[in-house]
């Protein structure tokens, strides 16, 4: 939307932001969770004048949102409420949450600040540590080294995840961790996700978020560890069907959720590539998934030709089967084994790697 408000609806509520900002002029925008919304806006608009602004319009329920200014600041998620609320926003401190005056945000927010002190530290410290390396080595890291950084990586998002559990228990009505859930679970559903979302009350749950929540882990549990690969309604260029049968012939297939527009998508291409020239001919497969809009159907097939892709490649046209299967993020891979199960999501190129050598 290019306004600052948008129409009422059935039970929903009527709020207000009244904003300040260290600028004389701008834009400001106010961005939703875009499919927890009922109408699905994405973004409210406002200009700013005399380093004031503001926004209005109609939420079911708290909502999560992150400001954004011009192409110099962004916040980190905040809840607003119905209501009149206050905002001040320091350009000067982009991706920290900016200082919001309304209930949950004044009550609560400090004691979930404290209470996720110790693993924010942790994260501080291991992206210290990332940089130091990239700097070390220019950013091209050894082997080992990734390795490492990837399995430190997913013991933080396991500890991390646990936390969030923890407080959700300790306080099964806080938005705050209900939102926090949300964001999570758009990098790919996990099984420790189910409980953190059962911990929260009914009246969390059966809003309008809770229950579009419900769903995309509903859907995301057809890709955990131990399930059949689903089949998906997809093609190559030769306009023939996706199926499963492709993994009975390999012990190992990667299936890789890509786009051509996605930079971290293209960038592990190089890798890929090693990895298929050293272990296909040992039982290893690889298999591209393209979640491209129709409109980008040509740049699909040039990525492939140009990248010099010689795996398997289908098109889920405009993300329909990926949405389906809530995987929202991208790049995601599974790997399946030669009986069609799951055994890993989102492995990273070097444990794949190391997972490769020792198995084939």
């Amino acid at each position: 939307m290019t306004a600052n408000s948008f129409g009422q609806k059935d039970k929903q509520f009527y709020f207000k932001i009244n904003g300040t900002i260290n600028a004389d002029t701008g834009t400001v925008y106010l961005y939703f969770y875009r499919d927890y919304i009922p109408n699905k806006t994405k973004e409210l608009v406002s200009h700013v004048r005399d380093n004031k602004f503001s926004f209005s319009g109609y939420i079911p329920e708290p909502q999560a949102v992150n400001i954004f200014f011009d192409d110099r600041y962004m916040s980190s998620d905040f809840i607003i409420e119905k209501g009149e609320q206050t905002i001040s926003i320091n350009t000067d401190t982009t991706r920290k949450v900016p200082v919001v005056l309304n209930k949950i945000m004044t009550n609560e927010y400090p004691k979930y600040e404290a209470y996720f002190e110790k693993i924010q530290g942790m994260w501080r410290r291991f992206y210290q540590k990332v940089d130091s390396f990239n700097t070390l080595y220019n950013r091209q890291l050894p082997k080992t080294v990734k390795l490492n950084i990837d399995k430190e990586y997913s013991i933080l998002c396991d500890l991390d995840n646990k936390t969030l559990l923890q407080y959700s228990q300790e306080r099964p009505t806080s938005h705050i961790a209900f939102w926090r859930l949300i964001r999570t679970m758009t990098w790919g559903y996990e099984p420790i996700l189910d409980s953190i979302y059962n911990s929260f009350t009914s009246e969390l749950k059966n809003g309008y978020a809770g229950r579009v929540l419900d769903k995309k882990l509903k859907n995301g549990r057809q890709l955990s560890v131990g399930k059949q690969f689903p089949l998906l309604q997809s093609v190559n260029r030769n306009n023939e069907k996706f199926s499963p049968t492709i993994f009975l012939n390999n012990k190992f297939t990667l299936v890789d959720f890509w786009y051509s527009g996605c930079s971290p998508c293209r960038a592990q291409f190089n890798r890929l590539k090693d990895l298929y020239k050293q272990f296909h001919t040992k039982g290893f497969e690889i298999v591209g998934i393209s979640v491209d809009k129709d409109t980008h159907k040509k740049e699909w097939e040039d990525s492939i030709i140009n990248e010099k892709l010689s795996w398997k490649q289908y098109w889920d046209m405009n993300g329909k089967e990926a949405k389906r299967l809530s995987i929202h993020g991208f790049p995601t891979n599974f790997l399946i084994d030669s009986t069609g199960k799951i055994i890993v999501n989102n492995i990273s190129l070097e444990e794949l790697e190391e997972l490769l050598s020792k198995s084939l």
